[in-house]
């Protein structure tokens, strides 16, 4: 499964890294065919984020409000719960 990644608002470059880092596991952790994007940016909502999951066979959206140090874990325990609940496609 290949993933792209794009990463907006998060100014802290060690953050960002640990994103990169966490979807990297990811992708080796848990098989789907295809190719993947994944968008992680500020929501127009004050104080939340906006992580959008490219599949496939469509798009998904959740938005959470968590503190940009947060990110990290948020976007890795997102990811794994999307990712696991989406069928194979195929």
């Amino acid at each position: 499964m290949d993933i792209e990644l794009e990463i907006e608002g998060v100014p802290d470059g060690p953050i960002a890294d640990a994103i990169r880092a966490r979807v990297k596991n990811l992708r080796h952790e848990i098989e789907r065919p295809g190719d993947w994007r994944v968008t992680i940016a500020p929501s127009e909502t004050r104080g939340e984020w906006d992580l959008g999951i490219r599949t496939p066979s469509g798009w998904q959206l959740a938005s959470f409000a968590e503190p940009v140090e947060r990110l990290p874990d948020v976007v890795e325990r997102e990811l794994r719960e999307r990712l696991g609940s989406i069928a194979w496609g195929g």
